[in-house]
């Protein structure tokens, strides 16, 4: 995509997510929700990566997907816009209905069968593609709506996983579909891990005590001074790994997108974590907006791979094969809620 071009989606998501970014945790109803992902499926952004060559390269939607992040959004970019149409093209097909993603019921990577599945960002989906350890892509159906700790996204269950199969990825392709999923995601998570360190310093400016902003204190500048690198550490991290996706191959971009991962995890928990405290009692209430990137931040923290589960894999020396998912756990009976937060460095 030309520069000039990129410049203008990236521009008119930004004007979107301003106009329909949630102030509150009970803004976000039905009606509303409806209302912003039929603003954002105008914007046509589910076409960038259908054609080949795709129209964007990896670098630019994980940009786009840093840009959803930063505002606590309703609707759903990845999974149906990014991710969904991906895999399509991955496969050399395309779908009819309107698919996201399955992953695990705990929102990892799915184990192998009988693992249960749920769908996830599905704001507006019809379906859901599921893809096997081996590469198998299936089309399920959706159930009914599963909860998460994030308020925001869209989680239903599958109550089935033998959907239609639509193909099997090669081990390549495989590869490369799960390097995309982390990079998108992770991208989403340092935008909103940005974001916010950006709105508790603005809060730092404004607030007052003992006739002084509270960004004056020593205390409360080194809290805010680590937030911001740990932030950065993550764009960092984020965009090398959306880099490698477009010019490397395929098992170092996996490689790549497995260590932002993994510095994502834990980079964001705490940097999120740090400006909460600098917002104080004030952004533990239910009317503000500092809960909504918490949780999902915590959420995304254990989405498709934890760090415990990615580790294992960046320390194995052997070429990673399809079958080598960062998810080595399965989910029998585990619900779609978010993992505990990594908080160990």
């Amino acid at each position: 995509m030309q520069t000039e071009e990129f410049t203008l989606v990236r521009d008119m998501l930004r004007s979107f997510a301003a106009r329909h970014r949630v102030g509150c945790a009970d803004e976000a109803e039905p009606r509303s929700r409806r209302a912003a992902q039929r603003a954002l499926d105008e914007l046509g952004l589910a076409e960038l990566r259908r054609g080949s060559p795709p129209a964007a390269t990896v670098q630019e939607c994980a940009l786009l997907a840093e840009e959803h992040g930063r505002q606590p959004l309703t609707t759903s970019l990845l999974g149906t816009a990014l991710l969904a149409p991906e895999l399509l093209r991955l496969l050399g097909t395309t779908a009819a209905s309107r698919p996201t993603i399955a992953l695990g019921r705990d929102l990892r990577f799915p184990g192998p069968p009988p693992s249960p599945l749920a769908a996830w960002d599905c704001e507006a989906a019809d379906c859901a593609l599921h893809v096997a350890p081996d590469g198998t892509v299936r089309q399920v159906a959706l159930g009914p709506p599963a909860h998460t700790a994030d308020l925001l996204r869209a989680v239903y269950t599958v109550p089935d996983a033998d959907g239609k199969v639509l193909g099997r990825l090669t081990p390549d392709a495989g590869r490369r579909w799960q390097a995309y999923a982390l990079v998108v995601v992770t991208a989403e998570l340092a935008g909103a891990v940005d974001a916010f360190v950006g709105l508790s310093t603005d809060y730092a400016r404004d607030r007052h005590q003992y006739g002084r902003p509270i960004g004056s204190f020593q205390a409360v500048r080194h809290l805010l001074a680590d937030a911001r690198v740990l932030a950065e550490a993550c764009t960092s991290a984020t965009r090398y790994a959306a880099w490698c996706l477009d010019h490397e191959p395929a098992d170092r971009a996996l490689t790549a997108a497995r260590v932002a991962k993994a510095e994502v995890n834990v980079s964001a928990v705490e940097a999120v974590y740090a400006g909460m405290q600098v917002f104080g009692g004030i952004a533990q209430t239910w009317e503000h907006v500092a809960h909504l990137y918490l949780r999902r931040v915590l959420v995304g923290a254990g989405l498709l791979a934890t760090t415990a589960d990615l580790l294992p894999a960046l320390a194995d020396p052997r070429p990673a094969t399809p079958a080598d998912g960062p998810s080595v756990r399965t989910a029998e009976d585990i619900p779609a809620v978010a993992a505990e937060p990594e908080t160990t460095r």
